[in-house]
């Protein structure tokens, strides 16, 4: 399930929730270290899907454009367990002319469990070297407000 959370002001941090199942886990009966990336993964196109109307699927069949991602970086905070409910914030820290620089946090209640910087490339899945293309047009507009967003929240 995911949830706009409301913030100060109209605008709204997108936030996915989900809960921790047994089969995530390692022998230490923890969320095995390299969950933390689909959980973050799994959160990032809930927010494509709720804020621009399409998952990474339909992107690359329907409209030929890939979101490859080309940095990743996640920091552990504290250990997850079949017991807990996480949700995972995410943001668009910075909207450049073919790539999204995002930002998760993932959060059990109000204890940190990851924080993660992820960047992703708008590509033309048609061309035999995947180039980048810059956003499309039909999204600058919602992406332009998630950055805004980011943006307000950062200074506030």
């Amino acid at each position: 399930m995911s949830r706009p959370t409301e913030v100060a002001s109209d605008l709204a941090v997108f936030v996915h929730r989900r809960r921790i199942s047994w089969g995530e886990t390692d022998a230490a009966r923890i969320a095995y270290t390299a969950r933390f990336l689909d959980f973050a993964m799994e959160a990032i196109e809930a927010w494509f899907y709720d804020r621009l109307g399409q998952s990474f699927y339909e992107f690359n069949v329907d409209e030929g454009i890939g979101t490859p991602f080309v940095r990743v970086e996640l920091d552990f905070r504290s250990p997850l367990t079949p017991r807990d409910v996480l949700e995972t914030e995410v943001l668009l820290h910075r909207l450049g002319r073919s790539s999204l620089h995002i930002g998760v946090a993932g959060r059990v209640g109000e204890r940190l469990a990851y924080e993660g910087r992820l960047v992703c490339a708008f590509v033309d899945v048609g061309s035999s070297r995947m180039r980048p293309i810059p956003v499309p047009d039909k999204y600058l507009s919602a992406l332009q407000r998630e950055a805004a967003l980011a943006a307000a929240r950062s200074a506030g």
